[in-house]
């Protein structure tokens, strides 16, 4: 297990990451308490907090509420550190994209869509201020969530969020390199489709009284 660079005396994370792990495995919701005892600790490290994360969500512990906690306090660690990991930063966006918006869902929860949306506008600030560092193969996999996302909106019947998130990922297309050429006529091809038929669809909505 890595943790990281801990101070000179690693006893106490030591004990907590050890107790977090036990207690993951019998899951244990007071794994949620360990959590904030890390987090009081001094100069605590944000792979100590990415292993907690990932202890977490491995069966049979699903704590995603711990997980998501986790990976935000070590996001945030990490966008004040002098010299900025884009690469640790993207995965951690991915992760907490990933365990908030899970693929095959049939309803999505505004409040849901609300935070998916704020890691999209983290990853695109750092994508605009340091696009050459920011992995090709995370922009594509935002981007192609996003346009999911928002299909799936689609099929519900939500087409003012639909082309939020079609729109969104549109805004993922743009900072693609050399896969550009690969999506972007596909993509606007059915951007454009997908404009229409919400178009006619909403003509043909009951007006409601």
């Amino acid at each position: 297990m890595f943790l990281g660079d801990v101070s000179k005396d690693p006893t106490e994370i030591l004990l907590l990451l050890y107790e977090f792990e036990a207690r993951a495995k019998l899951n244990d919701p007071e794994i949620e308490n360990i959590l904030e005892k890390v987090l009081k600790l001094q100069q605590i490290e944000p792979k100590t907090l990415e292993t907690l994360a990932s202890l977490a969500m491995e069966s049979p512990a699903h704590f995603p509420s711990v997980c998501k906690k986790a990976l935000k306090i070590a996001l945030s660690l990490k966008k004040k550190q002098p010299n900025k990991d884009v690469i640790r930063c993207s995965k951690l966006l991915h992760s907490l994209i990933q365990i908030s918006l899970p693929t095959g869902i049939t309803e999505i929860e505004p409040r849901i869509l609300e935070e998916v949306w704020s890691y999209y506008e983290e990853a695109l600030i750092i994508i605009e201020s340091l696009q050459e560092e920011y992995p090709e193969v995370e922009i594509l996999w935002l981007m192609t969530r996003a346009w999911n996302t928002g299909a799936s909106l689609y099929s519900l019947g939500k087409y003012t969020e639909t082309e939020q998130w079609c729109g969104l990922g549109m805004r993922f297309l743009k900072h693609l390199g050399s896969l550009r050429a690969n999506y972007e006529s596909q993509m606007m091809g059915l951007y454009t489709e997908i404009l229409d038929r919400m178009d006619r669809e909403k003509k043909v909505l009951p007006i409601e009284e």
